[in-house]
C-alpha cells in the first residue's frame, strides 16, 4: 500500500477489488504481511473508507506480499496468472470499470453493492464456499 500525500492508496486487480469485500477466509500460510493487507482491503471496502483504490492490470499490492506470486506472476493452484487475468477481465466488465479507474473505498463499496453478485460469482468462482456473496447467488 502506498500513500499519496496523507491519503492511503491501494493498487488492486479487479477480483481483489470486488471479492475481498465478501471474503471470509484467513490464509495463515500466506504470511502476516498478506493477512494484514487483506484486512486493510476488507476494511476499506467494507466500511467504505476514503482510501483511494486504483484498479490495475496484473500483479497488485496484495499479490506482491503473497508467497504464491513469483516472478511477477500468480502461481496459485486455484488459477495461475493467465487464468487470473481472464477472471479479472470478467470481473472488470461486470463492475463496469476500466483499468486505471480510481475510487475511494466508499465509492467501490457502493458500486460493488449495486453490482453483486456478478455472473462470475455464479459460473466461474472457485471460492464460493468462503464468500459472503454466495447467499445472494442462491437467491437468483
Amino acid at each position: 500500500m502506498s500513500t499519496q500525500g496523507n491519503a492511503e492508496k491501494l493498487r488492486l486487480r479487479p477480483h481483489h477489488v470486488f471479492c475481498e469485500r465478501f471474503s471470509s477466509w484467513i490464509l495463515p500460510e500466506r504470511g502476516e504481511a498478506f493477512n494484514d493487507l487483506e484486512r486493510k482491503i476488507r476494511e476499506a471496502l467494507g466500511s467504505g473508507t476514503d482510501v483511494v483504490i486504483e484498479v490495475v492490470e496484473g500483479v497488485d499490492d496484495l499479490c506482491r506480499v503473497c508467497p504464491l506470486c513469483q516472478n511477477d506472476r500468480c502461481q496459485s493452484p486455484e488459477g495461475d496468472e493467465d487464468q487470473v487475468r481472464k477472471w479479472d477481465a470478467i470481473v472488470l466488465k461486470g463492475m463496469g470499470v476500466s483499468y486505471g479507474d480510481k475510487l475511494t473505498g466508499k465509492g467501490f463499496s457502493v458500486l460493488i453493492g449495486d453490482k453483486a453478485p456478478l455472473a462470475f460469482c455464479h459460473n466461474r468462482c472457485k471460492l464460493r464456499s468462503a464468500c459472503n456473496v454466495s447467499p445472494m447467488c442462491a437467491k437468483e
